[in-house]
């Protein structure tokens, strides 16, 4: 029984929390950091008493839940995690006991915070609601044993393409842009959905916080910050993909010239949601301008990761290291009322210097301890 689980507990439960690092601390720092105490309190107490805010907390929750699910499964596809598959042979109560802990260490996050608010809740006289949500976070995660119980017993699921695909695959040409947008839709439709719900959140959280005070600039720019450090991951994705799955793009007969303004579309469509989101909660007082100025930002960030992406390979252990730097140097530089043009400037030149310097000689590693020098040799 032991020996099963730390195998499972290293395959699986390791093995999310490294690769969703950035994803994972971001998220915390918006749970647990962010707000002040008291608002965190005021939260609770605002959830728990509104039926509709607790029906909206259970949905994200919820999406987090089909995240794990997601990881998870694809797992069980992989050619190297086939072994997984030899659950089957040990009896049904102990497997179930197996995926069932292993998904309540998948929900770790979710749990901490849970009981973070819940706390609050009872103390602020909301039993009932803290119950209901003690209940949900128990049941929940048995729909992942069934799920991963499902996939046990079918290892090799039918794929069928939709044929509304074909239709619009034989009829129309796809513009560069789509390409890795509907990768993400095929591929990571949880991850992109989390990504932008979360920033979008972000956006909204940043302009509602204050609604009878004056707005500094620089909290929006600090958001901005964050939302840009978020999208680490969706460019690792776009780092991924062109080097596994388009190899060739190199070798197209593109100027830098061409791909830069293809890469900064791919950007822009990006970081819309953001920003309508924000045209859309603006609060008084911010002008226009601001929001241009706001945009630039977003998309300075986006080429400085993918530039720092093209000059070096990393793995999802430097990704937090990566993010967090960058976040502490862009906060002081925020707070010392650098202006935002000056830092879309720094930040545009050298994601565009990288993108120069080291687009055509860029390597994916897939796996970099194989590259590392062994004692025999």
């Amino acid at each position: 029984m032991l020996s099963l689980w730390n195998t499972l507990y290293k395959t699986l439960v390791r093995e999310y929390y490294r690769q969703n690092t950035g994803f994972l601390f971001l998220s915390l720092m918006f749970g647990f950091g962010i707000l002040r105490p008291e608002d965190h309190i005021a939260l609770s107490a605002y959830v728990f008493a509104s039926p509709f805010l607790l029906l909206l907390v259970f949905g994200l929750w919820a999406l987090y839940h089909l995240k794990t699910l997601f990881f998870v499964r694809q797992r069980f596809l992989w050619d190297s995690h086939s072994f997984l598959f030899e659950l089957v042979l040990i009896p049904k109560s102990t497997r179930w006991l197996l995926l069932w802990g292993i998904q309540m260490m998948l929900w770790l996050p979710v749990l901490a915070y849970a009981a973070f608010v819940g706390y609050y809740g009872w103390k602020l006289g909301q039993p009932e609601a803290v119950i209901i949500t003690a209940g949900y976070l128990l049941i929940l995660p048995l729909t992942g044993v069934w799920a991963y119980e499902y996939r046990l017993f079918r290892p090799n699921p039918d794929t069928r393409l939709n044929q509304l695909s074909v239709f619009f695959n034989r009829r129309f040409t796809k513009p560069y842009w789509s390409y890795f947008v509907l990768y993400l839709f095929n591929k990571a439709p949880i991850l992109l959905f989390l990504t932008k719900v979360f920033t979008c959140m972000v956006v909204v959280g940043v302009c509602k916080i204050y609604p009878t005070d004056s707005y500094d600039e620089r909290l929006f720019s600090l958001a901005g910050a964050a939302i840009g450090m978020v999208q680490v991951v969706l460019l690792l994705h776009l780092y991924e993909f062109e080097h596994v799955q388009l190899p060739m793009l190199r070798n197209l007969p593109f100027t830098l010239a061409q791909r830069f303004y293809k890469y900064s579309g791919l950007f822009a469509l990006l970081m819309l949601p953001e920003t309508l989101f924000l045209f859309r909660y603006l609060p008084k007082g911010i002008g226009f301008l601001y929001i241009v100025e706001w945009f630039g930002l977003l998309i300075s960030l986006l080429w400085l990761i993918f530039g720092r992406f093209l000059q070096k390979h990393h793995t999802m252990e430097h990704l937090l290291k990566l993010g967090i730097y960058t976040f502490i140097a862009l906060y002081f530089v925020v707070m010392f009322r650098v202006p935002i043009f000056v830092i879309v400037a720094l930040c545009l030149g050298s994601g565009i210097f990288l993108f120069h310097r080291h687009y055509y000689r860029s390597e994916y590693l897939i796996d970099s301890k194989a590259l590392e020098h062994r004692p025999e040799d």
